[in-house]
């Protein structure tokens, strides 16, 4: 009686087929939902740093450049900021 003929679904004369196929979807969705849950986490525990230091180089190098700071102090905060990085 339940191994009967196949329905238009090829499940079979019961509805344990559609049960089956319900708990996939389920199932399936959640793996979905946790992959995504788990991208979401990994991307927000390791942001990607931007990097200041050509900015701030190119602000100390115009600092130079406009006789706001002398060389000795240039070559000095150009020292530190290269070893910043």
């Amino acid at each position: 009686m339940f191994c009967g003929g196949l329905s238009p679904f090829g499940f079979g004369s019961s509805s344990i087929g559609f049960v089956g196929m319900f708990f996939s979807m389920i199932f399936n969705l959640l793996i979905f939902i946790g992959l995504i849950a788990l991208a979401v986490k990994l991307f927000k525990s390791n942001p990607i740093k931007l990097n200041n230091t050509n900015k701030t180089m190119a602000i100390l190098d115009e600092r130079f450049a406009k006789g706001e700071i002398n060389e000795e102090e240039y070559l000095k905060r150009k020292t530190i900021l290269q070893q910043k990085n």
